[in-house]
């Protein structure tokens, strides 16, 4: 790669890498968040039901498990809620009230399960009424005279609270739309980073070495202006945009220039100059705020100056140069 002396250009080049990796670092720690989310539930810690129940406690919205070791009952539900049903979840001991979704249900409905416990994850919620009278009208019709249990009873058997494991865990859902929009974003302005540099490197490499020493040298020149918020430079040769890379342009290569004002509802909100070169192409450099003063005064003296160095170019959008550009050089604007 050719040597880079002017410090304009030496900022472009080292903040386009910079950024590159930044976006690579942000993609990287994006998809770490989105793996997160995903086995979230392998790594938070949660307690055993029945030991918050031998407590004698009652928490709601508490991450709790239970190791199932038979085939869940079902004994209620409400019409038209599809999100699952009530039913007695069972380990080696105890039996407990839980809410499933179908899915989870089919994965417990097997023979194998008395061998091969399955760790059922959920939160506490509180037992409504009305669960709790058809859970215990369901154990009492299933055992004998004996075992029955009272309304009164019911909270020392079951307890006062149930597992829901269809509870949407909104951390984790907050956590997967962070990692999937950060993951995008880091990815688009990865790739967006990496063209950015090629362009760079490419438009470094056409310049053959006597040209390349010309604009590096003419960039550091006492009589090089830099328009910060323009992000344009002019120097003895050449007009130099440094939006979105380094495009140097030579004075006499520039055919025709007009001023561009982008207006939204009325209001002018961008302000800019239009370039077509000799190789029939259109550039959009000096992209300033329309609505203010300054602007203005940048944008008029960016063309007077580019106009010094150039007599023979068009300057301005008329009718009379739109003919011209389309009769000479087939260029339609």
């Amino acid at each position: 790669m050719k040597e880079v002396k002017s410090k304009q250009i030496q900022d472009i080049l080292k903040k386009a890498k910079t950024n590159l990796v930044v976006w690579i670092i942000v993609a990287i720690c994006a998809a770490a968040i989105m793996v997160l989310s995903v086995f979230m539930d392998d790594f938070r810690k949660s307690t055993s039901l029945h030991e918050i129940l031998a407590a004698g406690e009652s928490p709601e919205n508490k991450l709790v498990h239970v190791e199932v070791s038979e085939k869940p009952y079902v004994f209620a539900y409400y019409p038209g809620d599809n999100s699952g049903k009530f039913y007695f979840l069972m380990d080696e001991e105890y039996m407990y009230v839980g809410f499933l979704s179908e899915k989870t249900f089919k994965e417990l409905d097997v023979d194998s399960i008395t061998e091969n416990h399955v760790t059922v994850k959920g939160v506490t919620k509180k037992i409504p009424s009305d669960i709790k009278k058809l859970a215990l009208d369901a154990y009492n019709e299933a055992v004998d005279k004996d075992q029955k249990l009272t309304s009164s009873e019911f909270g020392d058997y079951f307890g006062l609270i149930y597992l829901d494991e269809t509870e949407t865990d909104y951390v984790q859902v907050i956590l997967l739309l962070v990692g999937v929009i950060g993951w995008f974003v880091g990815f688009i302005m990865t790739i967006a980073q990496i063209i950015l540099v090629i362009r760079l490197n490419r438009t470094i490499k056409k310049f053959d070495e006597k040209e390349w020493e010309t604009i590096n040298k003419e960039l550091e020149a006492d009589d090089a202006f830099y328009y910060k918020n323009a992000k344009l430079a002019l120097t003895k040769n050449y007009v130099i945009d440094f939006a979105g890379g380094f495009k140097p342009f030579k004075y006499h290569d520039i055919l025709w220039m007009y001023k561009y004002e982008y207006r939204y509802n009325g209001i002018n909100t961008q302000l800019s100059i239009i370039l077509y070169t000799e190789d029939k192409k259109r550039h959009v450099v000096a992209q300033l705020p329309g609505y203010t003063k300054k602007s203005k005064e940048v944008n008029k003296e960016i063309m007077e100056s580019i106009m010094n160095k150039n007599e023979k170019m068009l300057v301005g959008y008329t009718k009379e140069n739109r003919n011209r550009m389309k009769e000479e050089y087939q260029i339609k604007a």
